[in-house]
């Protein structure tokens, strides 16, 4: 089961699959004991999200890393500039990033887009 969660991983979109799938191989790591290190290495390699991005906060992230200013993405998907500006800072912490050029290598990163 372990070896088909390992194929299985790289090849996930959705971010709260990958929560799961993670979640799931730490337990195996746990349950066999393994030193510290020894497995969990691959598992650090992509940065797991936390909190998985919201529907709304993931087209904010498609549009972002398309390179649109925050206006735009207000005027394409009918809210406001200030409703932007809160998703955007919400993916920021939730890909613990501090600007767009670190959220789209973090969503590429994670097979987010």
């Amino acid at each position: 089961m372990e070896a088909l969660l390992k194929i299985l991983l790289p090849e996930l979109r959705e971010a709260s699959l990958v929560f799961f799938v993670r979640t799931l191989l730490r337990a195996f790591v746990q349950e066999l004991g393994a030193q510290p290190g020894e497995e969990e290495a691959p598992l650090r390699e992509n940065t797991l999200l936390l909190e998985p991005l919201s529907e709304q906060e993931q087209r904010v992230l498609r549009l972002l890393v398309a390179g649109r200013s925050n206006p735009e993405i207000a005027r394409e998907l009918v809210i406001s500039l200030n409703t932007v500006k809160t998703h955007v800072q919400s993916v920021y912490r939730k890909l613990d990033v501090h600007n767009r050029v670190e959220a789209s290598e973090a969503a590429r990163r994670l097979s987010l887009l």
